[in-house]
């Protein structure tokens, strides 16, 4: 029988622990296997955020930039992406998201890393760029000018750091699925799904 807690409940607090190492990963596993691809997923997500370190950008900035933004896509000359295009990904958060990452078949930290462009766009197959425009509700057109716009820093990263996060180096698409709780076999099947 499932515990008390939620599933959000659980990965709340596993996200607000003050260190996400191997051991906290396993206590929180040994509590919660039914959760177990999401606490890996979320551990996953929470190393790469770490890796991009420290930001200077407080909570009450980001209104302020999203004001600017929006004004600046509202006047945004020919050429330059959309407002459309770069929020993207605004439709998709909380169960929606995950329900994305479940329609293409990929784990949740591959999602995030394509959320936050940190894929090399010319290693994406064409076959997963039709099938995410698809599951997006968009077109390839807008799918593939917005896995090559410039990577970003998720925001709870912006949010915990310090000082202002370095851009981390964007990697390839089966480097990257190479590095996913994927096995070896559904990296195969999913490669051939995609030719």
């Amino acid at each position: 029988m499932t515990s008390e807690k939620s599933a959000e409940d659980v990965l709340f607090a596993f996200s607000v622990e003050p260190r996400h190492d191997r051991e906290t990963l396993e206590r929180y596993l040994n509590s919660y296997p039914q959760l177990a691809d999401d606490l890996l997923d979320l551990s996953h997500e929470l190393r790469i955020s770490a890796s991009l370190g420290p930001a200077d950008v407080l909570a009450e900035d980001e209104a302020t930039f999203r004001a600017a933004w929006q004004q600046y896509s509202a006047v945004a000359p020919q050429g330059v992406p959309s407002a459309s295009v770069g929020d993207l990904f605004n439709q998709f958060k909380g169960r929606t998201f995950v329900a994305l990452a479940e329609a293409l078949l990929i784990p949740r930290s591959v999602l995030v890393a394509l959320r936050d462009r940190l894929v090399v766009p010319s290693s994406i197959p064409t076959g997963f760029i039709r099938r995410f425009a698809q599951a997006a509700g968009t077109t390839i057109e807008a799918a593939q000018e917005y896995l090559t716009l410039p990577p970003v820093t998720s925001a709870a990263v912006n949010f915990k750091a310090d000082q202002t996060p370095s851009a981390q180096p964007q990697i390839t698409f089966e480097a990257l699925l190479a590095q996913s709780s994927l096995t070896e076999e559904q990296i195969v099947a999913l490669q051939k799904d995609l030719e």
